[in-house]
């Protein structure tokens, strides 16, 4: 509960005005800043070099979160059966159970592993990849791209499996990890904003992202598909702030909630496009690591300060994401959105730690074998293999997938307008907004759904064929894994879930509940 002085009214507003407004701006601000500002699948990689283009879909995405802010204000303001406040609940609220139960799975085996699998990759590859420009050496010449590639694997495996394994026991180091690097965070990417803009100042016609666009050097594509393709690692940074929404639960003035939190996400996106200025004035390709070599290059200690500082804020991630898998877990069994045996619906969090270690693992290694197999048969033995391929890529479908679910929510909510079903808070304007939000977040969505499902395949397409391969193959392993969880429900209760009955092709044409039923009961008194 936030702490407030009850004797003055006006004092209590303001300080749970800046209470929410501080906490939402440290919540979303996070480490994908760091892994979506460089690289070929970066934010300006994706727009084709056009910086122009990547400001302003940072601006669209900012105003866009804004917006879809007011809808989930009022679905956190719901009382959900088991009191949390996620989105399968928000599903289970809105919707229906087996949606829940869906958005469940593919947190579960999806969302969650791939996006713990990437901080741990992406921590050690930035921590050597500072080493290296510093010391200006190569570790894959001196120690040979194998063995720097075991290094860097056996690293990032003890750093997942460690951070694991710490908050499957104990949550205390972990709150004092995020809450000590929660401020931490902030320092490089001041640093970034103040010192782009000085490098810019110092010499105007300097290489930077800018001055390559106007000298030509950029992709000649589609406007259109750029636009959405450069949308998704925005999203990649904006992703979570949903849950920013449920802070209200602690605030005694209600009527603050909303223009905190409105205000908090605004000033996110005025951040995130002068943190972006920064890097295209001090980096030519946008790279985030490049801008803090550039901006120090009389002090590479300095840079290399920086880099370490940014290595440790992005433990954040793997600590944040390991916390949250147990509980996922848990909380998806104890509200019956998983199937369990125990009447009771309980599972013990060491329990729901070990399942989801074992989730996260098995997508890890099958990341790391994708990523090695691909970097072998692309046949340059003196390249270093990018075992962090696959990982990288992958991102994108998490983005994908929860919007997919955040658009689902959504649309659950503006229903509940017209039913009245469940009880919530309204925001003034809530609907309207609701409706214009929910109409642009879907054309977003159909349209990204496009960019990575078809256009990759096409022959003159820039992209990686492995976006659209990964969307299909983690769309297979949800749906076969929801119709799994389903039908051991629909067994556990045949008369009320006859889902079972229902999926089988001898019932697709013609049924008979009844009679499908007492058949169904039969077969199992015989067994």
């Amino acid at each position: 509960m936030i702490k407030v002085n009850k004797k003055n009214k006006a004092k209590n507003k303001a300080f749970e005005f800046l209470t929410i407004f501080s906490m939402v701006f440290g919540v979303v601000v996070g480490g994908g800043i760091y892994l979506k500002n460089s690289g070929e699948n970066g934010v300006l990689a994706q727009a084709g070099n056009n910086p122009y283009l990547a400001l302003a879909v940072w601006v669209f995405i900012g105003v866009l979160c804004s917006l879809m802010m007011l809808t989930f204000i009022e679905a956190a303001s719901s009382k959900t059966k088991s009191g949390h406040s996620t989105a399968q609940s928000w599903a289970n609220t809105f919707v229906n159970r087996k949606t829940a139960s869906l958005f469940s799975i593919m947190y579960i085996c999806m969302y969650l592993p791939i996006l713990t699998s990437i901080g741990a990759l992406f921590v050690v590859k930035t921590f050597f990849e500072g080493i290296e420009v510093f010391t200006n050496t190569s570790f894959v010449s001196t120690m040979g791209r194998e063995g720097f590639m075991a290094l860097k694997i056996f690293l990032s495996t003890v750093i997942l499996v460690g951070f694991s394994l710490m908050n499957i026991y104990t949550q205390k180091p972990s709150k004092l990890i995020q809450s000590v690097l929660t401020f931490v965070k902030f320092i490089p990417l001041l640093c970034v904003v103040i010192g782009g803009f000085a490098i810019f100042i110092k010499d105007p016609s300097g290489e930077n992202s800018f001055n390559q666009w106007h000298n030509g050097q950029h992709d000649n594509v589609n406007g259109f598909n750029l636009f959405f393709a450069t949308a998704v690692p925005i999203l990649f940074a904006f992703d979570g702030f949903i849950y920013a929404a449920t802070l209200q639960k602690d605030c005694e003035h209600k009527e603050v909630v909303a223009p905190a939190m409105l205000s908090a996400i605004i000033a996110v996106t005025i951040f995130y496009v002068l943190i972006t200025v920064g890097i295209f004035f001090g980096a030519k390709d946008g790279d985030i690591f490049k801008f803090f070599d550039t901006l120090f290059k009389e002090n590479p200690w300095v840079s290399l300060l920086f880099k370490v500082i940014i290595t440790c804020t992005l433990f954040t991630v793997v600590n944040g994401y390991t916390t949250l898998i147990p509980k996922t877990v848990q909380s998806a069994v104890e509200e019956g959105f998983i199937f369990s045996k125990s009447e009771k619906k309980d599972i013990s969090i060491q329990k729901a730690g070990y399942i989801g270690m074992a989730i996260t693992l098995s997508v890890y290694t099958l990341f790391l074998i994708i990523s090695i197999a691909i970097g072998y048969a692309n046949g340059d033995k003196d390249k270093e293999i990018n075992y962090f391929l696959v990982a990288d890529l992958a991102s994108s479908s998490t983005v994908i997938f929860a919007f997919i679910a955040y658009l689902i929510i959504m649309i659950g909510v503006l229903h509940n307008r017209r039913t009245n079903k469940v009880e919530v808070r309204k925001v003034k304007g809530g609907f309207v907004i609701g409706i214009i939000t929910t109409i642009l977040v879907t054309i977003m969505v159909g349209y990204i759904c496009y960019v990575y499902l078809i256009d990759r395949l096409l022959p003159d397409s820039k992209g990686s064929i492995i976006d659209p391969i990964l969307l299909i193959v983690f769309s297979i392993i949800i749906f076969i894994s929801w119709v799994i969880n389903e039908c051991l429900f629909s067994k556990q209760d045949i008369d009320n879930n006859d889902f079972i009955l229902r999926i089988n092709p001898k019932n697709w044409f013609k049924y008979n509940k009844e009679l499908e039923i007492e058949k169904f009961k039969s077969k199992s008194n015989v067994k």
